[in-house]
C-alpha cells in the first residue's frame, strides 16, 4: 500500500479548511444584510404605490385639460367657483338657515 505523502493530505486539509471558512463568512453576511433587504423592498414597493398615485392623478389632469376647453366646463367653473348665473335665471337664496 502506498502512503499519501504528508504534503499533500495538508494541502487537502487546508483547502477544506479555507472552503469551509469562506461559505461560514458567506452565510454570516447573508444573515446580517437581510434587514437591509427588507427595507430595500418596503422603499421599492412604497415607489410603486407612490408612482401608481402619481399616474391616476395624470390621468385626472389629463381628463381635465381635455374638458377645459367645453362650454359645459366653462359653465361648470362659472357657476361654481364664481357664482355666475345666466342671464334669465333667478336664484333663490334660503335665509332660513336650515
Amino acid at each position: 500500500m502506498k502512503k499519501k505523502p504528508k504534503f499533500r493530505i495538508n494541502l487537502i486539509t487546508g483547502i477544506v479548511f479555507i472552503t469551509v471558512i469562506a461559505s461560514v463568512v458567506m452565510v454570516i453576511k447573508g444573515i446580517m444584510i437581510q434587514p437591509v433587504i427588507a427595507a430595500n423592498n418596503q422603499k421599492a414597493a412604497q415607489i410603486t404605490e407612490d408612482i401608481d398615485y402619481e399616474n391616476q392623478r395624470i390621468k385626472e389632469i389629463d381628463d381635465v385639460m381635455q374638458k377645459a376647453g367645453t362650454d359645459e366646463y366653462i359653465e361648470k367653473v362659472a357657476r361654481e367657483k364664481l357664482g355666475m348665473i345666466k342671464a334669465d335665471e333667478i336664484v333663490f337664496i334660503d335665509i332660513s338657515g336650515q
